[in-house]
C-alpha cells in the first residue's frame, strides 16, 4: 500500500475517517488529534479542525449576542426604573420588565419546548370548552414561566452577562488553537 498523498512512500497507517492509507510523514502531521480520534489523513484532519473552529465561532457569536442584547435591555430597564421617581411609577414596572425580559422569553420558550416534548411522549392533551374540544397549548404554563422569568431575570441577568462574556473569551481561545 502506498500513501494517498505521496505515491513514492509506503503507507504505515490508515485514516479512521475515510480509510485512506498514509505515510509516516502524513501521520505525524496529524498527531495532535491522534489520542482523541485516532490516525487521520491530512484532509480529514483539516476537516475536523475546520469544523471545530466553526463550532466555537458559532458558540462565541451566540454568547456575545446574548450578552449584548441582555445588557442593552438591562441598562434600559435601569434607566426606566430611575425615571420612575421623576415621571411615573409605571416607568418602574416597564424598567422591571425590561431588566428581566431576556430571561422571560427564554423561560417561555423552554416551557413551550417542554410541553411539546411531553405531548410527543404522552400524547396531546385536550380540554372541553363551551365551543367544543380544543387542544391544550399550555398557555397558562407559558405565562407563568414568562412572569417567573422576569422576576428571576432581574437578578440573574448580570450574572449571565458575565458568564456569557467569559464563555465567549474561552471560545475565542479555542478558535486560536484551531488556527
Amino acid at each position: 500500500m502506498v500513501c494517498k498523498n505521496h505515491v513514492d512512500r509506503q503507507a504505515v497507517a490508515q485514516c479512521v475517517k475515510c480509510g485512506a492509507y498514509i505515510c509516516a510523514e502524513c501521520a505525524n502531521k496529524t498527531a495532535a488529534l491522534r489520542n482523541e480520534m485516532g490516525v487521520l489523513c491530512p484532509d480529514c484532519y483539516n476537516g475536523v479542525v475546520e469544523s471545530t473552529y466553526n463550532y466555537y465561532a458559532a458558540q462565541r457569536k451566540k454568547k456575545m449576542t446574548s450578552a449584548i442584547v441582555s445588557l442593552v435591555f438591562y441598562i434600559l430597564g435601569i434607566i426606566c426604573c430611575a425615571l420612575a421617581a421623576v415621571i411615573s411609577p409605571v416607568m418602574g414596572l416597564v424598567g422591571f420588565l425590561l431588566m428581566g425580559i431576556y430571561h422571560a422569553i427564554s423561560w417561555c420558550r423552554f416551557a413551550g419546548k417542554s410541553l411539546d416534548e411531553y405531548d410527543a411522549k404522552h400524547g396531546a392533551t385536550y380540554v372541553v370548552t363551551s365551543t367544543g374540544i380544543e387542544r391544550d397549548r399550555g398557555t397558562w404554563v407559558k405565562v407563568a414561566f414568562f412572569l417567573l422569568g422576569i422576576v428571576f431575570g432581574v437578578f440573574v441577568t448580570p450574572i449571565n452577562i458575565i458568564r456569557w462574556l467569559v464563555g465567549a473569551g474561552k471560545d475565542k481561545k479555542q478558535m486560536k488553537v484551531c488556527e
